[in-house]
């Protein structure tokens, strides 16, 4: 009997023994793998210098083949894509800057996810969506490609390696073509709040081609379009009447607008009419018999507008205090070379 009290006794010491050598064990393994994961996600974002194999794989849509081009010359067909090769220098820089933050962000968000991503993001060359190779640059410009092909790669080396960052972390530099005048804060648009994505003067854009574009839809097309997104719309006999009073943002756009007593958001109205911009006015011209949309501004206007950074270009302002003007309370730092 004494020989089992001391074996139970030697039995519940060693389980005791196990439990205080283990819990801790367990406890710091689980903290640690907490911790790696918010570290990874962290670096797979700003740290480029141990990320980044200075290329970007890209799926292209038009041919379905990826592709694996490098950092410069991803920029190169990036930046003639998003801007004319025309602009001033500093505005190229400007568009130069926020396209690498805007992929390198993508790039290492979806590289984050690990050994299932088999490329960072699409690309449509056939489109010019994103990119375009060396060669379709030379079908763009014809003649004036030396020029041009020059002028974007002196552009894009200058600025090479330099991103956007705000609190240590790459921006979400989104840009557009034309402002209404003023840009709009990021959850106006998209629904999120970022600060540094917030209204912001841009009065050279009203001065630009193409500021303010007008659309007339009769009044069957109207109607069609309409009801394609609520069929049970009821359309009153006077078709001056179906319009209400928008609701707008800080920065001009279209909220909410009231068409035949149902609600409708600035941006779907945009889409479904094909529409330049949700800042617009909307009413019926009896003379004419249609509806018509005064337009302001060309894209979803957030971020920085490519319009307004060739303007500041051309009013002297450098790539880096057009950033800072676009994004308020970020800092330009060089990231590799």
């Amino acid at each position: 009997m004494k020989i089992l009290k001391k074996l139970k006794w030697l039995i519940i010491c060693i389980i005791t023994m196990i439990i205080i050598i283990l819990v801790p064990l367990l406890a710091v393994t689980k903290s640690h793998h907490n911790r790696s994961e918010i570290n990874y996600q962290k670096s797979s974002i700003g740290n480029y210098e141990a990320n980044a194999k200075k290329s970007f794989c890209v799926l292209d849509e038009s041919s379905g083949s990826i592709l694996d081009i490098p950092d410069e010359e991803f920029l190169y067909g990036v930046v003639c894509t998003e801007m004319p090769a025309k602009f001033e220098e500093e505005a190229l820089k400007a568009q130069a800057v926020a396209s690498y933050t805007y992929f390198c962000r993508a790039r290492n968000l979806e590289r984050s996810k690990g050994s299932n991503s088999k490329y960072d993001f699409k690309v449509d060359t056939q489109k010019a969506v994103n990119y375009i190779t060396k060669k379709q640059r030379k079908e763009k410009w014809g003649s004036r490609f030396e020029e041009y092909e020059e002028k974007i790669e002196n552009a894009v080396n200058s600025v090479f390696g330099e991103i956007i960052e705000d609190e240590g972390e790459p921006i979400l530099a989104a840009y557009h073509a034309i402002s209404s005048g003023k840009t709009e804060k990021s959850e106006d648009v998209f629904g999120g709040s970022v600060k540094y994505l917030t209204n912001v003067e841009s009065p050279g854009d009203k001065t630009v081609a193409g500021y303010e574009t007008t659309a007339k839809i009769d009044i069957k097309k109207f109607k069609e379009i309409l009801s394609s997104k609520i069929s049970n719309l009821k359309f009153d006999k006077q078709p001056e009447k179906w319009v209400g009073i928008p609701k707008r943002s800080d920065g001009g756009m279209v909220k909410e607008i009231s068409i035949c007593g149902e609600t409708f958001k600035g941006t779907e109205i945009r889409v479904m009419f094909a529409l330049r911009s949700s800042d617009f006015d909307l009413w019926f011209d009896k003379a004419e018999n249609k509806f018509v949309f005064k337009v302001r501004g060309y894209g979803h206007g957030v971020g920085m507008s490519q319009h307004g950074a060739q303007y500041m270009a051309l009013e002297g302002n450098d790539y880096k205090k057009i950033l800072s003007w676009y994004y308020p309370d970020t800092s330009v730092v060089k990231i590799n070379s």
